[in-house]
């Protein structure tokens, strides 16, 4: 595996920096403020990791096709993989993925994962490509973000208990909510509760793990400081899930999860075709999905 090599992109006060390894954003700031979290290894190592060629975890981290079975960890390999950069201007540029003799040991499919970045000046957007190259074979596969961003933006002034998640919907009382079951997704269910379409942030929202809602009810939120008024807001209406997720006791990040897949369930039977939130491309086609990052304040 080669080194990674780091990209940097601006557009007026915005600026970001993106890495080859797994096409992660490791950097955003807007006015020398940085919003991404920056990856503290004692709490969370990452920063904004692409989540292919699944989302969230597998029943005993495998999963059988044709008969066969493969081993893969949480979230897939892609973000622990070198990209390959094919533009790149001032404020914009595309990284690629392609099946490889090392892929194919735990993902026995082509494929073709283009991630394109670009600046605004409001923030960052982000889209997805899957292409299956193959002429024949249809391609089964989960895709997602999982970007953190500091929470507090500015710790030595406010706390994450000063911020607020704003679902933009002020006549939305509750959304429910998937829960986890060893890191599966469980047949029981919880709800969040919100006033005028918001809740406080608090740590205890999540002592069950993330927060897992579907895209439809609501397909925008932010969150900001109600000391400040800075903060985030994602759009992210081309996705099925939303996750929401913090680590507890002063983690000081959170992270806003746009999916196309999802975990598997706690009685799913192994199979790839079978697995909730699957995505099924027919051969020569391809899968667009994006989502759009708004730096508040």
């Amino acid at each position: 595996m080669t080194d990674a090599t780091i990209h940097h992109l601006t557009f007026g006060k915005i600026a970001a920096q993106i890495s080859t390894m797994g096409a992660e954003c490791i950097a955003l700031k807007k006015n020398g403020l940085e919003y991404l979290w920056q990856a503290n290894p004692d709490i969370w190592g990452r920063h904004a990791p692409v989540l292919f060629p699944i989302v969230g975890k597998l029943k005993d981290n495998k999963y059988t096709y044709q008969g066969k079975s493969y081993t893969m960890g949480q979230h897939g390999f892609a973000r622990d993989r070198n990209f390959e950069l094919t533009e790149k201007t001032d404020h914009q540029l595309t990284m690629v993925l392609k099946a490889d003799e090392i892929s194919k040991k735990v993902y026995p499919f082509d494929f073709e994962l283009s991630i394109q970045y670009s600046l605004s000046e409001n923030g960052l957007n982000v889209d997805y490509h899957v292409h299956n190259p193959s002429e024949e074979k249809t391609l089964f596969f989960s895709i997602g973000a999982h970007p953190g961003f500091g929470c507090p933006l500015e710790p030595e002034k406010e706390s994450f208990s000063d911020y607020q998640l704003d679902f933009a919907h002020e006549n939305l009382t509750s959304l429910p909510l998937y829960t986890l079951e060893g890191g599966l997704i469980s047949t029981k269910k919880s709800t969040l509760a919100l006033q005028e379409g918001k809740v406080d942030l608090d740590y205890k929202l999540f002592e069950n793990d993330a927060l897992i809602m579907d895209v439809g009810p609501v397909t925008a939120v932010s969150v900001s400081s109600r000391k400040t008024g800075k903060g985030f807001a994602m759009q992210f209406s081309d996705f099925k899930w939303l996750g929401i997720w913090t680590k507890e006791k002063e983690a000081n990040f959170i992270c806003l999860e746009p999916w196309n897949g999802i975990a598997a369930t706690t009685d799913h039977d192994g199979s790839l075709e079978n697995k909730l939130g699957i995505v099924e491309l027919a051969p020569q086609a391809n899968h667009k999905a994006g989502f759009q990052v708004a730096l508040l304040g």
